[in-house]
């Protein structure tokens, strides 16, 4: 059974997507003006996936989806910890300084309780 009805996941996973657009948005913004972003990475197709992704889960999460869902939600929680992973072992002077590095953590962190709360929460799918 999809129980994500009484969970907070999807709204926590849509609050990680946000910030990450939010992220992404303001590293092109700085790159476009000749600034250092705020992270190592900012791109318009990431962007372009994490909106495609926001979508996804809304839309598996309303219909019942349960196999989109997860796999979506998968997707963005390997990205969380692939970013966490990066800003752990990258070189600090990718980032303007150590605040930046360590909001992008929290703000990658958010992703992965996310996904957590999304696995908690499905009670023994049935196809």
């Amino acid at each position: 059974m999809f129980k994500t009805h009484d969970s907070p996941a999807p709204k926590i996973q849509l609050l990680h997507v946000s910030l990450c657009i939010i992220w992404n948005t303001v590293g092109l913004w700085q790159l476009s003006n000749d600034l250092q972003p705020i992270g190592p990475t900012a791109s318009m197709v990431t962007i372009g996936l994490l909106t495609v992704f926001s979508a996804t889960l809304l839309l598996s999460e309303r219909n019942n989806q349960w196999a989109v869902y997860l796999l979506t939600s998968g997707l963005l929680g390997i990205g969380a910890v692939m970013a966490i992973f990066g800003a752990l072992t990258k070189d600090p002077l990718l980032w303007p300084n150590e605040f930046w590095r360590y909001a992008g953590i929290v703000v990658n962190s958010i992703g992965v309780v996310g996904f957590g709360l999304a696995l908690a929460h499905i009670k023994h799918p049935k196809m």
